[in-house]
């Protein structure tokens, strides 16, 4: 029985020390600060440099209503600057705004104010233009090795910029022309099918660059052509498609859904290989009426 006793101690002594340990590390969690806010919430602290105001929530309202009524900034990169700042000022200077009435009120007056006459082309949303698929296609397979492979990888597996920067050579499943995408937005593990052609481009990629499972699939590679396995940033993978094609991840992927829908694809279909978990969301953002069809009744 004393045994028993102290097993039992021993045990409520661990897990107040793994409640512990979580509870720090949850917070830590929520401290960090998302990179991609890190230019709104420079901006903002320049304003108030430049206004002469202390870092606050007065300064973050100012900033906002400045930023519409003056720069007439666009709602999404409104809402955009509005979150950084928030997280901003809750991490750094532990500012709640959860209860604060006047701060609520005044966000949403702003709000009101983008369906104003005078604002309302602010809420217009442009989405990346799809590239007809062949004409494209023929582009990308005269690319250099590196960079034909990657990019037809983009383009047929319709993945987001931060899903291709994270594949590695061991998700692909070359002998069943498919590969394992891990979902950062739905934090899931998807499936995703490849064409001959783009399994063809993956080999030769694979072969003339030396490539080992753990290596990752898009990588960085020097003026000297070496190769270095390595997660790089969204926005540098960006810049290699623009110098590669002259177009962003989100051309391929609109690119890819809308090719799909046009060879017959219902949206289920469509949604299996592009990894969209709503409906809804794909048929808005993604199979809206094209120019080029429109272009065809002209």
């Amino acid at each position: 029985m004393p045994n028993f006793k102290l097993v039992i101690q021993q045990n409520a002594l661990e897990n107040q020390k793994r409640y512990h340990n979580r509870k720090i590390h949850i917070e830590e969690k929520m401290k960090e600060i998302p990179s991609q806010y890190e230019g709104d919430i420079r901006r903002y602290q320049e304003y108030c440099w430049k206004t002469g105001q202390t870092v606050g929530t007065e300064a973050m309202l100012d900033y906002l209503y400045t930023s519409l009524t003056e720069q007439r900034i666009k709602k999404t990169t409104w809402e955009r600057r509005l979150a950084a700042i928030k997280k901003y000022l809750s991490v750094a200077y532990k500012v709640e705004f959860k209860g604060e009435a006047r701060i609520a009120y005044e966000l949403s007056a702003m709000r009101k104010m983008y369906r104003e006459d005078q604002y309302a082309h602010l809420l217009q949303v442009r989405g990346k233009s799809a590239v007809e698929k062949k004409e494209l296609t023929d582009i990308l397979t005269r690319l250099p090795i590196r960079a034909k492979a990657i990019c037809l990888v983009n383009l047929v597996t319709a993945n987001r910029p931060n899903e291709m920067v994270r594949l590695r050579i061991r998700d692909f499943d070359l002998k069943n022309k498919s590969v394992q995408v891990y979902l950062k937005k739905q934090k899931r593990w998807h499936t995703k099918r490849l064409t001959q052609e783009v399994v063809i481009a993956i080999e030769i990629y694979i072969r003339e660059y030396h490539l080992k499972l753990d290596d990752y699939f898009v990588g960085r590679v020097y003026k000297n052509g070496r190769y270095e396995s390595a997660a790089i940033s969204e926005v540098g993978y960006g810049k290699a498609l623009q110098r590669w094609t002259g177009l962003t991840g989100y051309n391929l992927r609109k690119s890819q859904v809308l090719a799909m829908h046009t060879a017959g694809a219902d949206l289920p279909t469509i949604a299996r290989q592009t990894g969209h978990k709503s409906l809804e969301t794909l048929i808005q953002h993604y199979l809206t009426v094209s120019e080029i069809t429109v272009d065809k009744y002209l």
